[in-house]
C-alpha cells in the first residue's frame, strides 16, 4: 500500500527551541557539525524481533556513514528508558533513536537530551517536545476490518494488547473500534514483556477451553510474538476452529502463516522506518533551525494463505 508522510507543525515551537539548545551547547555534542557522529539506540526488549530490525536498520545505515553506534537493551521498562535516555545524553551523542515507548511516558529522559541539544528519534512512540523524528508503526486499522471481516460480525474474539507501547494502543483502539458496531465479543488480555509468547500462550489456552468448538472464534494480537504464541496454544490443544492473527509480518509469523498455523499477519515495513528516520537525523544536523517535525508512516500488506508464497519470493530476507 502506498506510504504517507504526516507533518506536524504544531510542535515547530519545540524544534525551534531544541534547536536552539543544540547551538549553545554543540561544543559538547557536535549536533549539526561535522565529524563522525555517535547515535545512541534504545532498544525497548532485546526479544522483540520486529522493533529490533527498525533500530538495526538505523545502525547498519549509521555504520555505512561512519557513525559511531552505541545500544542500550530497556527490557520492556520505561523506567530503564528514561534512564538510558539521561546516560546517553550525559555522554554526549548527536542523536539517540529509541523504539515502542510512548514518547510522553518518556518525558525525564528526554528532558535531559533536550537540554543538551540532542535530537531524539522515536520509532513507534510519537512525536513530542525534544522528539522531531518518530514513525508512526500502528496502522492497525486495515488488520482489524479483517478480523471483523472474517468473522463476519459475530462471535468471540480473545484481544491480545500491550498497553505501555504506543504501537499497541493505537492498534487496540483501531479494533474496539472496527467491533463496536457488531456483536462479536471481545475479551481483552494484556501479555507481559518480556514472556511475551509465553504469557500469550497460557492467555489463549485458558480462553480457548473456555470457548468449545462451535460458533466462529478467533485470537487478535497486537503484534506478531504473541500471536505465535496463541498459535502455538492452539496447536497444543488440536484446535484447528480458531482463527489467529498478529501484525508486523515477523519471518517467525510468516512462517506459520504459510505452515497454515497462523492466518494471517499484517507486514510494515519498518527496517524502511529505520533506514528513513537516519536519513532525517542527517537533515536535522544539516539544519537545524529549518526542520520541522516529522511522523512518518509506512507500507504495509495483509499476508495469508493466499499471497505469502508470492511475498516471501519478493522478500527472502523474511524466509525462517
Amino acid at each position: 500500500m502506498k506510504r504517507r508522510i504526516t507533518v506536524a507543525l504544531t510542535l515547530v515551537v519545540s524544534s525551534v527551541l531544541t534547536a536552539a539548545l543544540a547551538g549553545c551547547n554543540a561544543g559538547t555534542t557536535g549536533t549539526g557539525k561535522g565529524g563522525t557522529k555517535t547515535v545512541g539506540l534504545i532498544r525497548f526488549s532485546g526479544s522483540d524481533v520486529y522493533a529490533n530490525s527498525a533500530l538495526d536498520a538505523i545502525a547498519s545505515y549509521g555504520k555505512s556513514k561512519g557513525w559511531k553506534v552505541t545500544e542500550v537493551d530497556a527490557n520492556g521498562s520505561v523506567d530503564s528508558a528514561n534512564t538510558a535516555l539521561t546516560n546517553l545524553a550525559t555522554k554526549g551523542v548527536d542523536a539517540i533513536a529509541i523504539s515502542v515507548f510512548p514518547t510522553d511516558a518518556l518525558a525525564s529522559g528526554v528532558a535531559s537530551a533536550q537540554s543538551a541539544g540532542i535530537p531524539v528519534a522515536n520509532w513507534g512512540g510519537g512525536l513530542g517536545p525534544g522528539v522531531p523524528i518518530a514513525a508512526d508503526v500502528s496502522i492497525g486499522e486495515p488488520m482489524a476490518k479483517r478480523v471483523v471481516n472474517d468473522l463476519g460480525s459475530t462471535g468471540a474474539l480473545l484481544a491480545l494488547g500491550y498497553r505501555p507501547g504506543l504501537p499497541c494502543q493505537r492498534r487496540e483502539k483501531a479494533l474496539d473500534d472496527a467491533v463496536a458496531k457488531t456483536d462479536i465479543k471481545v475479551d481483552a488480555q494484556q501479555i507481559t514483556i518480556p514472556g511475551q509468547v509465553e504469557s500469550a500462550d497460557k492467555a489463549t489456552q485458558a480462553w480457548a477451553q473456555a470457548h468449545p468448538k462451535g460458533g466462529k472464534l478467533a485470537v487478535w494480537a497486537c503484534f506478531d510474538d504473541p500471536a505465535t504464541g496463541a498459535a502455538a496454544a492452539l496447536q497444543q490443544l488440536g484446535r484447528t476452529d480458531v482463527s489467529t492473527y498478529g501484525l508486523n509480518g515477523t519471518a517467525e509469523a510468516l512462517s506459520l502463516v504459510k505452515s497454515g498455523k497462523l492466518t494471517a499477519t499484517e507486514w510494515i515495513d519498518g527496517p524502511s522506518q529505520g533506514r528513513e528516520i537516519a536519513q532525517l537525523l542527517e537533515k536535522y544536523w544539516a539544519a537545524p533551525d529549518d526542520f520541522k517535525p516529522v511522523e512518518i508512516d509506512g507500507n504495509y500488506k495483509i499476508i495469508d494463505k493466499s499471497n505469502v508464497d508470492a511475498f516471501l519470493a519478493e522478500h527472502p530476507e523474511l524466509r525462517k
